[in-house]
């Protein structure tokens, strides 16, 4: 299979959880974006140092308070981890595919075989369209996306055109079209972060996608997605 998995390792809890994710894909190509790469030196995977432009778990605990919600007495993160797309690029460097995994995921095997389309693949979880998603969840990041949508498309129609993309499990795989998808990714993270919001990733990864030519797909994984169980929660303590 010409695929590569990869994901984000920023600060010592992600960074433990991420060595448990790589111990499940033992054998697999595996990326590991981290701000550490010495806490991988022991595993057989890439390592590559990197710098989160954006706020981490950590950071939301220690400066941004006001955007994690406490709910059932748990702290839940409003965090959009938009340096993932660093990690992606770096795995599609060497491989057709490349696989998204958040560090809190655990993989208890691999399907015998993954052969995904060309496009980006998400999980079903979510299988709304961008504004039809933020009408039933975090409204207020609507007026935000309208103002990004006007300054990049120039039209809102965008959001009722893409699909809002569940972020923590992601394929993508390469038809020439990924450069465009990036490129417009990173243009709607730092429009988005530039209005201090650090939430709907998912709606920027689809929108972005729709914009670039790509279908979403959502049912390509799965067989990977029964193997598959994802912590979540938001920032980890520890």
């Amino acid at each position: 299979m010409d695929v590569c998995f990869c994901t984000l390792a920023i600060h010592a809890p992600y960074r433990e959880r991420a060595r448990q994710l790589c111990r499940d894909l033992a054998g697999a190509r595996m990326v590991v974006l981290t701000d550490c790469p010495s806490d991988f030196a022991d595993l057989p995977v890439r390592a590559v140092y990197h710098q989160p432009t954006g706020p981490m778990a950590e950071d939301y605990r220690a400066r941004l308070a006001r955007t994690i919600l406490v709910i059932a007495g748990s702290m839940q993160g409003a965090a959009a981890y938009h340096d993932k797309r660093f990690a992606l690029q770096v795995a599609l460097e060497t491989a057709k595919t490349a696989i998204f995994l958040d560090a809190d995921s655990r993989i208890c095997s691999l399907p015998d075989e993954i052969d995904l389309p060309p496009g980006l693949c998400a999980l079903p979880l979510v299988q709304r369209r961008v504004d039809e998603h933020l009408a039933v969840c975090g409204a207020w990041r609507l007026p935000h996306f309208e103002e990004v949508a006007m300054q990049i498309h120039e039209t809102c129609q965008i959001l009722a055109d893409s699909f809002w993309c569940h972020e923590s499990c992601l394929g993508i795989t390469k038809d020439g079209k990924e450069g465009s998808f990036f490129e417009l990714w990173g243009r709607w993270a730092a429009e988005m972060q530039r209005r201090d919001v650090y939430s709907g990733e998912g709606g920027v990864i689809g929108i972005a996608a729709h914009a670039a030519g790509w279908q979403v797909y959502h049912d390509r994984l799965e067989e990977l997605s029964c193997c598959l169980t994802h912590e979540g929660g938001g920032p980890k303590a520890g």
